[in-house]
């Protein structure tokens, strides 16, 4: 019951949104303008404070895991692939929208509280290192689904985009660090300044959440009722919270994991569609109905799937 906990945050939150939203306090070009803001500043910071938190060794130790995330993903995206001949009615805007929903859950801002509470701030740190598979898999296959007529160029400029630039500057932050064999410089004024900006980051990056769930509210409250009864948004959503994660458990049963990044991995196999996708069509144009439909219902559902399928994985 207590892994339902944090689903049920979440929906308060989103329920912040929808009503800014429904009382005028947030528009239209406000929430466009709030995505772009959240994707170009405030995640990036975020990435920043979180990844320094682990070591090198724990990196190093851990190497798989961006690459078991980036499996969650792929299985979502095939499932969905074979699932569109169901969609053959569908337009294109929409067909995109669903295979999205397919291929990106919520890999971050849902599983954060209860990565915390099982595992604490190590599990937090794996947590943000793990994420890179998404964030690659985000930036490219993500971005395309939703811009298949980007020209090159436009397509290398979305993969080096600002999260996952941040998240590579962690990373290399981490490697040096750690490289120079405890000598990285912590007094004096470059290492004053290194705490100023540390405190400048962490402050940015604590509204992630926050900025995300107002959004995708806000996207909820143009929401029309009959989608929420339509097919392709309750298929996805068996997709992304059934058939995905129990292929994902029978992977994970075959492997030998330390218990935090087994359950880092299937904490993250489970979650609902991503808050993400409510940002992608708003940034980059796409079906919004369809997003905010499968966020709404999979985020509703994931308070039964999400507690069941944790007990049927976790020791």
């Amino acid at each position: 019951m207590l892994n339902a906990l944090p689903i049920l945050m979440v929906l308060a939150l989103i329920g912040c949104g929808f009503f800014a939203r429904r009382r005028g306090l947030l528009s239209e070009a406000g929430t466009g303008d709030m995505a772009r803001v959240l994707v170009g500043i405030i995640y990036p910071a975020l990435i920043l404070t979180r990844i320094p938190r682990l070591s090198a060794a724990d990196l190093l130790e851990h190497w798989f895991l961006p690459l078991m995330i980036l499996a969650i993903a792929l299985i979502g995206l095939a499932l969905g692939l074979a699932a569109l001949r169901w969609l053959d009615d569908s337009a294109n805007a929409t067909r995109r929208a669903f295979l999205f929903h397919c291929l990106v859950n919520n890999y971050l801002f849902l599983p954060l509280p209860i990565v915390q509470w099982l595992y604490g701030e190590r599990g937090v740190a794996l947590l943000f290192f793990s994420s890179l598979g998404y964030e690659v898999t985000v930036w490219t296959l993500g971005v395309f689904l939703f811009v298949p007529g980007q020209s090159l160029r436009q397509r290398i400029r979305n993969v080096f985009s600002p999260p996952l630039m941040a998240l590579l500057a962690a990373l290399a932050y981490v490697a040096l660090r750690d490289g120079l064999g405890g000598r990285w410089p912590a007094g004096g004024t470059l290492g004053r300044l290194g705490a100023l900006a540390a405190v400048g980051a962490e402050t940015l990056g604590g509204a992630t959440v926050g900025v995300s769930m107002l959004v995708a509210g806000s996207r909820i409250a143009a929401l029309k009722a009959r989608t929420l009864g339509d097919r392709r948004v309750w298929l996805v959503s068996a997709i992304r919270l059934v058939a995905a994660p129990l292929l994902m458990l029978a992977i994970v049963n075959t492997l030998r994991l330390d218990p935090t990044a087994r359950g880092v991995i299937l904490i993250v196999a489970a979650m609902p569609a991503a808050i993400a996708s409510a940002i992608f069509a708003e940034r980059y144009g796409g079906d919004t109905e369809f997003v905010a439909g499968g966020l709404l219902l999979t985020h509703l559902w994931a308070v039964v799937t999400v507690p069941l399928f944790l007990a049927l994985g976790l020791p």
